[in-house]
């Protein structure tokens, strides 16, 4: 196939694996007071980026991340906005660098996106600690407490599904 249909196939793809992550994280499973909540918003993220690798998951993540700013923001300063949106969504395609363990790419994805949001939450959210608690145990706890029952939980289903290896591999 010519390179221009498969840009147009990959862009369309990535377009609706987006859209499918932002109807997704309109249905939380469970919300947290200030912010965060465990769903399946990140597993259309890992897919794209298991099919297509990770520069592509990369750009689908921070879309979606762009999507949720517009879609339910929380604005406190310019630099948590970035910390909160576009780079831990964009951060999740990273799992497309390791195709070959889907295990290892969430984790890795997730990870990384854990970071961002700590870093957020020690810079922006410390009046949130509980008084006494360490600011940056309080945003490991708080930002782990939904992030890692959301990555068991769509591991879990992208580890089940990997016997579809058609889910996983492009056509085009």
């Amino acid at each position: 196939m010519r390179k221009q249909s498969t840009d147009i196939v990959i862009m369309v793809e990535t377009a609706v694996l987006v859209g499918a992550a932002l109807a997704l994280s309109m249905i939380r499973l469970i919300r947290l007071p200030q912010g965060g909540s465990i769903g399946l918003d990140m597993l259309p993220i890992f897919l794209l980026a298991f099919r297509r690798g990770g520069k592509v998951g990369l750009v689908g993540g921070l879309l979606y991340g762009l999507l949720k700013l517009i879609t339910d923001p929380f604005f406190v300063h310019p630099v948590q906005v970035l910390l909160d949106y576009p780079i831990p969504f964009a951060v999740l395609g990273i799992a497309g660098f390791f195709k070959k363990d889907i295990l290892t790419g969430v984790t890795v994805g997730t990870i990384s996106r854990y970071m961002v949001h700590v870093i957020s939450g020690v810079v922006f959210f410390a009046d949130y600690a509980p008084e006494g608690t360490p600011v940056l145990l309080y945003s490991l706890l708080y930002n782990g407490s939904y992030l890692l029952p959301e990555a068991v939980l769509v591991g879990a289903i992208l580890y089940l599904l990997r016997v579809r290896r058609d889910i996983f591999e492009p056509g085009q």
